[in-house]
């Protein structure tokens, strides 16, 4: 019997049984005295099992006071690839957050996910060979981050500071949290009681947010994603116009495998070139991804995206002109 299947028995035979002596955790085991103290101290110690001895009874059972924070999930089991897919996930999600800024517990998980892996699993050091790099992003403050995830999975309401950076005003606003996005950044959907309207606040713009005890207001998912989704970037509104961008032979290669937007198309040209059409609501996120591709794609037929991305253009000359 491997280790993993020995702490599962351990688990269940205190569930099962509420009080259980070591020796009669010996036989039915079929262990020896010091593995059995090493498994108990392992369920203890690294994976945080609530596991107490009652000196009068001399039996062990499983804790249930001053546990109201912890919750065990029953019924779930886990073979060494899954719990490798786990840790990995929470690998990629440590980068997404390197500070531990946003998810202080996240490293609590992370370390009781890797404790129940196999040692061989953990000696070639993986988890510093797995990188995600985000150019760009934009952090939230920790406090903002947990009032939000709060309110939105309790479905109660915030109070926010919140600075709308494009016109230097400061406001606050009682709210209703209906989705949390990451783009680049993290927003909040949600409903604006002030404006009794849908609207697209940036964590990173709410200088405090503290949850109210107020039952949120709920909005169809189907209406968020027609008027948050179908946009391009993180402007909200409905997409009332579309972009053709053609991408010479060299770039196709690359964007070929992008996605822009869930909506876009994409069409190969005899000369090997691009044709990416998708749609958009304001010019200004889309100017700035057009950029970064010089002079390598061409805006067609759109003469307000055309004059968009000149005056971009005409303002960089203007930058650096000696």
């Amino acid at each position: 019997m491997g280790r993993t299947e020995r702490l599962f028995r351990i688990t269940s035979l205190l569930r099962e049984t509420k009080r259980i002596r070591f020796n009669d955790m010996l036989d039915r085991l079929g262990v020896s005295p010091a593995t059995l103290k090493r498994d108990l101290k392992y369920l203890r110690e690294n994976l945080g099992t609530p596991i107490h001895y009652d000196a009068f009874e001399r039996a062990y059972q499983l804790g249930t006071s001053g546990q109201r924070a912890r919750q065990e999930i029953p019924g779930f089991w886990f073979n060494e690839a899954e719990l490798m897919a786990l840790a990995f996930a929470c690998r990629l999600l440590e980068d997404l957050d390197p500070d531990q800024k946003l998810a202080p517990r996240l490293k609590t998980v992370m370390q009781r996910l890797t404790t129940a892996l196999p040692v061989n699993a953990l000696q070639s050091g993986w988890m510093e060979r797995v990188r995600l790099f985000m150019p760009g992003r934009r952090e939230a403050n920790s406090t903002v981050f947990d009032a939000v995830t709060t309110a939105l999975l309790q479905r109660r309401r915030l109070q926010l500071v919140y600075f709308t950076r494009s016109r230097g005003v400061r406001t606050q606003r009682e709210v209703s949290p209906q989705r949390l996005v990451f783009q680049k950044a993290w927003y909040l959907d949600a409903h604006c009681h002030q404006s009794h309207d849908l609207r697209r606040f940036a964590l990173d713009a709410m200088e405090s947010a503290q949850v109210v005890d107020l039952a949120a207001h709920e909005t169809d998912l189907a209406l968020l994603e027609r008027l948050f989704d179908g946009t391009y970037g993180a402007f909200a509104g409905e997409a009332n116009r579309w972009a053709t961008l053609r991408f010479s032979a060299s770039a196709a290669q690359w964007v070929a495998r992008e996605q822009w937007h869930p909506l876009q198309r994409m069409r190969r040209m005899e000369d090997g070139s691009l044709e990416l059409v998708l749609p958009y609501r304001d010019t200004t996120e889309l100017v700035m991804d057009i950029l970064r591709h010089g002079d390598q794609v061409e805006v067609l037929g759109d003469a307000g995206l055309v004059q968009a991305v000149k005056d971009r253009v005409r303002a960089l000359q203007r930058r650096y002109s000696l």
